[in-house]
């Protein structure tokens, strides 16, 4: 008995330490007044989700494999800009605004879901836009801060091979 006590006790203990490791990142994030986990919900060193009727311009992007037919874009601090989105390739694509290390960081967090159904995955959040072969999608950006920021397709290996680039804002 002492040892089925003892069992239950380790067990229970383990559920309470699984729930507060998954809860601290939750509970943190809430604390600190924003969903950071979640690209681009809200105001970001590289902008923030734009208001679709304050779109200034369109820039229309095409993403074949691997590649998108613009390395380099410029804006103003300020402009709200639609992103078109467009997957010519076999696979599919995501176009994601972020600064450099967000990018990084978002690349690692791929690559360790590397091997995963990556059409499952798909986050179309803020700052982010995923596309199917054939398929066409549009994000709209508020690019708020001047800066360097950058756009890539962060599929395992996709911008480590040239899906990627730059964006200037003054």
């Amino acid at each position: 008995m002492k040892t089925f006590r003892k069992s239950i006790r380790t067990a229970s203990l383990a559920a309470v330490t699984c729930v507060a490791l998954i809860s601290t990142p939750v509970l943190a994030n809430s604390a600190m007044g924003g969903d950071q986990d979640h690209h681009g919900t809200s105001d970001t060193d590289f902008g923030k989700p734009g208001d679709p009727a304050q779109v200034a311009r369109t820039v229309t992007l095409t993403a074949t494999d691997f590649a998108f037919d613009v390395q380099s874009m410029a804006f103003k601090k300020g402009e709200t800009v639609k992103f078109v989105l467009i997957n010519k390739g076999t696979q599919a694509h995501e176009l994601t605004i972020a600064s450099a290390a967000e990018q990084i960081e978002h690349r690692k967090m791929m690559q360790e879901m590397a091997g995963m159904d990556m059409a499952s995955m798909h986050h179309n959040d803020g700052n982010n836009v995923s596309v199917e072969p054939g398929e066409t999608k549009e994000l709209v950006w508020d690019f708020t801060k001047a800066g360097t920021f950058e756009f890539a397709c962060n599929y395992p290996g996709h911008a480590e091979i040239g899906m990627e680039g730059k964006i200037v804002v003054k």
